[in-house]
């Protein structure tokens, strides 16, 4: 299948998800209701909801640029925004958040950064966000468990698939990190596979460059082995950013006028969601994400604003990124086409 006819059906299946949610949302719920609730909330608390975002993309961009530049790398905080911002933008559009990862490593070979460098950088970024993802989890789930349970209910074994899978990818991306072997054995399985399926061409030039690039890779993570306050800054930026997402739900909570649920339990219970629904392998994990939050927060938001409340917050995490995003690749192409112009005049 050609990556263009990827690209459609992945959309068709995002926007056909928004379609589902909206239907069966407005089914059950009258639209001019949904509105007058949406008027409810102040303008105050939907700014920083998008605060939220800025803090989440922020943290993003801080992670690489900061990692790169404690390596020797001078990429600059504006272009690390802009990776990114296509980091999000691709991972959210393609099954798995499979295509963030290989665009930011395009994006950055554009700044002269190496393949071997940046490949680390966002796998250092990637284990950080995931592990933090399970303490905070772990600490959440000590504190509130009795509030976890209630509202979760029968469906806490999504919980705890979503927990065993996290767990797994935190000690799989730990043991790529520090295990030369394994990565070369599998970097040059998927060459002989490439070889075979006549997808690579060049396959000893090739092997030549994935070797250099391993190299790079391994040099600049053991030199991070050797930098315990990087590591430790890179954990916080981790917590930061998972933490900040978690506050859309805050604010919308309060925005409703709502009361009852402290700001540690509404937060919680969002860690406890983004743990269930992260795994899916499907764009942006669409619809498994509108499902368990209708699950979960059930009890939490009242029926006359939940809707309300999972649409804005689908948005402020999710639909925000594909804007911005789709923005920013458009802006760059036309700035890229504009150069070559200017050049060949």
């Amino acid at each position: 299948m050609k990556p263009k006819t990827k690209r459609i059906l992945n959309f068709l299946l995002i926007f056909g998800t928004l379609a589902i949610v909206l239907i069966v949302g407005f089914s059950g719920n009258d639209f001019g209701k949904a509105l007058e609730a949406l008027k409810t909330v102040p303008q105050f608390w939907l700014l920083l909801c998008f605060a939220a975002y800025l803090g989440y993309l922020s943290c993003e961009a801080m992670a690489i640029h900061f990692f790169l530049r404690r390596q020797g790398c001078p990429v600059t905080l504006r272009y690390a925004f802009f990776v990114a911002i296509v980091g999000m933008y691709y991972s959210n559009i393609t099954p798995g958040a499979t295509g963030g990862q290989p665009m930011q490593v395009y994006y950055l070979h554009k700044r002269d950064v190496p393949v071997g460098l940046s490949t680390s950088a966002l796998l250092v970024k990637l284990f950080s966000f995931q592990f933090m993802l399970l303490v905070i989890g772990t600490v959440c789930w000590i504190r509130h468990g009795a509030f976890i349970a209630e509202n979760v209910g029968s469906s806490m074994w999504i919980l705890i698939v979503g927990y065993v899978y996290n767990a797994v990818v935190v000690g799989f991306l730990l043991l790529v990190a520090l295990n030369r072997r394994l990565v070369h054995f599998l970097l040059m399985l998927i060459l002989k596979i490439g070889t075979k399926l006549r997808i690579c061409k060049e396959p000893d030039q090739t092997r030549v460059r994935w070797e250099d690039a391993l190299e790079t890779y391994h040099g600049s993570i053991m030199m991070l082995a050797h930098r315990p306050l990087d590591v430790l800054v890179q954990l916080a930026i981790g917590g930061i950013q998972l933490i900040v997402l978690m506050m859309v739900i805050v604010c919308l909570y309060f925005g409703f006028g709502l009361s009852g649920a402290t700001v540690t339990q509404l937060i919680a219970l969002g860690v406890m969601l983004y743990t269930s629904a992260s795994y899916t392998p499907l764009p942006g994990a669409s619809g498994a994400q509108e499902g368990v939050f209708a699950l979960y927060f059930a009890k939490v938001f009242p029926d006359d604003v939940r809707f309300m409340t999972l649409l804005l917050w689908r948005f402020f995490t999710y639909y925000l990124s594909l804007i911005v995003g789709a923005v920013a690749t458009v802006g760059f192409g036309l700035r890229k086409d504009k150069n070559v112009q200017d050049e060949q005049k």
